[in-house]
């Protein structure tokens, strides 16, 4: 496992620097500026959970998971140089762990402290803040890694995983998860409330309650495991 650190490094030098990053960190500020106009003109509101849900949970989670996840592996497999990591002796569990783990971390690092900065200005004078920013922080915390480890499976599977990864997070998890009765026990933003319901009840409602651990912990095994099958099945061409 001594090649995992190597992995990450490299990944992280591959996913830093560049112009999406730039981009990732003005989205993720979105949620502040927005709170930032919220407290110009008013105390704060009520609802700082529900807001956040549909803002930070909805949107600006799986877009910026999407982002990293997407070209932690699936960027090197389009322009060949995977080739160089594919064609040596290590393992490919280590290889997607090491992509999910720089993935979800980018994602977490741009995204927790933004739902954090946003829920304190939001928030109305007496609020349980602590509550709030506790429970929405381990929340989005968790849903950035099972978030990038999705993306960074599906663009294993498909070249088509950035577009296919857009639909996925716009229309089901952002649409009709939210609407059509029992889907939301497939539902990654389901997941996330679940887990903030659990730390702190009164900051959000979830349909899947308690269950959203063992459903979370269920969802990044799968796609963890896909990922690494996927991986380990693909046919290294020499034109590559």
């Amino acid at each position: 496992m001594t090649i995992f650190p190597e992995v990450a490094r490299v990944t992280l030098r591959a996913l830093v620097g560049r112009r999406r990053t730039v981009l990732m960190l003005l989205l993720a500020g979105v949620p502040i500026l927005v709170g930032l106009l919220v407290r110009a003109n008013s105390d704060g509101i009520a609802e700082v959970g529900p807001t956040l849900d549909g803002l930070v949970v909805r949107i600006i989670l799986p877009l910026v998971a999407l982002v990293f996840g997407t070209a932690a592996l699936g960027s090197e497999l389009e322009d060949g140089s995977a080739v160089h990591l594919l064609t040596k002796p290590i393992s490919r569990t280590t290889i997607v762990l090491a992509k999910v783990a720089v993935a979800g971390t980018l994602t977490a690092a741009l995204t927790v402290p933004s739902t954090i900065v946003t829920a304190i200005l939001l928030a109305e004078p007496g609020a349980d803040v602590v509550g709030i920013t506790v429970s929405l922080g381990i929340g989005v915390f968790a849903g950035s890694y099972l978030y990038a480890s999705i993306f960074a499976a599906l663009s294993i599977l498909t070249s088509r995983g950035l577009l296919l990864g857009l639909g996925y997070a716009l229309i089901w998890e952002g649409l009709l998860a939210g609407l059509l009765p029992g889907t939301q026990v497939f539902s990654v933003r389901e997941y996330v409330r679940g887990i903030v319901h659990l730390v702190s009840p009164s900051v959000i409602d979830s349909v899947v309650g308690n269950a959203a651990v063992p459903y979370a912990a269920i969802a990044l095994v799968a796609a963890l495991a896909i990922a690494s099958y996927r991986l380990a099945t693909y046919e290294v061409r020499g034109s590559d």
